[in-house]
């Protein structure tokens, strides 16, 4: 499994563990927000975006990935709603910014995360929507990304 692979799949389990609030639905996949029942919400779409990457030695690699996550509120006080999910993600994102210290059967090891935007889509009520941007920063053997 590729190291991009194995850091989006960690992200997705430590946003289905969340809690305060909890997550209705956690998801790669995409879905249809409007069609989610209301114990489907929040509903947060992981979408790994760009990468750049850059020799660090003769036999590693640097790789900084974008994640966008893409969350979905639903209820009376959309901004409430929207200001809670990002302070859970970046709360979650926080304590486990480590996502993976120990060099992996990849050789993928030093793993960090970090929330570095906020953006919010206006959608109509009773639907909010804000997409926080996660940097992920790893270090990997040559030929493993």
């Amino acid at each position: 499994m590729s190291a991009r692979e194995n850091i989006t799949l960690r992200v997705e389990k430590i946003l289905k563990n969340m809690s305060n609030p909890g997550v209705g639905t956690v998801s790669r996949n995409f879905f249809d927000f409007e069609k989610l029942a209301i114990t489907q919400f929040p509903a947060i779409l992981i979408l790994p975006t760009t990468e750049t990457r850059e020799d660090i030695s003769m036999s590693e690699r640097q790789g900084t990935m974008t994640i966008n996550l893409r969350c979905f509120v639903r209820g009376e006080s959309i901004d409430t709603l929207r200001n809670d999910i990002v302070r859970n993600i970046e709360e979650t994102i926080e304590t486990e910014r480590a996502l993976d210290n120990t060099a992996s059967a990849d050789g993928t090891h030093v793993v960090e995360a970090e929330v570095v935007e906020i953006q919010v889509i206006e959608r109509n009520p009773p639907i909010g929507e804000v997409t926080v941007v996660l940097e992920v920063t790893y270090i990997y053997k040559r030929g493993n990304a």
